[in-house]
């Protein structure tokens, strides 16, 4: 959500400060400087973030389990490994990254997209936050779907 908005908003406010086309008129081209950084920032970082995020939950479930039920250690550890697959991981990876693609593209898309200025920079930072969680809603069902169909 605050990724992708803030994409939108940055972008969009270059564009109506019309400093995208001082960009073009230096000879720079915006999309490559703009869009291709913070693509290839959200696809790599969002699945690093992932696994920092997984690995603390992990961490949190065993302090529940030690601390307030009582569980061993070791029955927790054994049992966590145990319960997670290959493909629990592959999906917890691509899903990620995937999910930074749709992230960075809509936000662009809708910055590079923007006119009207101000009102435009709200519109565009709007439709950014809407279109992305609608698209990465859809493309989670049909990649879980997928990653379902080949056991």
């Amino acid at each position: 959500g605050r990724v992708g908005s803030g994409i939108a908003s940055e972008i969009a406010s270059m564009k109506v400060t019309e400093q995208i086309d001082a960009l073009r008129a230096e000879g720079t081209d915006p999309i490559q400087k703009l869009a291709t950084t913070r693509l290839v920032a959200c696809v790599l970082m969002i699945p690093v973030l992932t696994i920092i995020t997984n690995g603390i939950a992990i961490f949190g479930g065993w302090l529940i389990a030690r601390l307030s039920l009582g569980i061993d250690s070791y029955f927790y550890w054994t049992w966590a490994f145990e319960a997670i697959e290959q493909r629990d991981i592959v999906l917890g990876l691509v899903k990620p990254a995937v999910f930074g693609f749709i992230i960075a593209m809509v936000g662009c898309y809708a910055g590079f997209q923007t006119k009207g200025g101000t009102v435009g920079v709200g519109r565009s930072t709007t439709q950014s936050m809407v279109s992305s969680s609608i698209l990465i809603l859809a493309t989670d069902f049909l990649l879980t779907k997928l990653f379902m169909a080949f056991p």
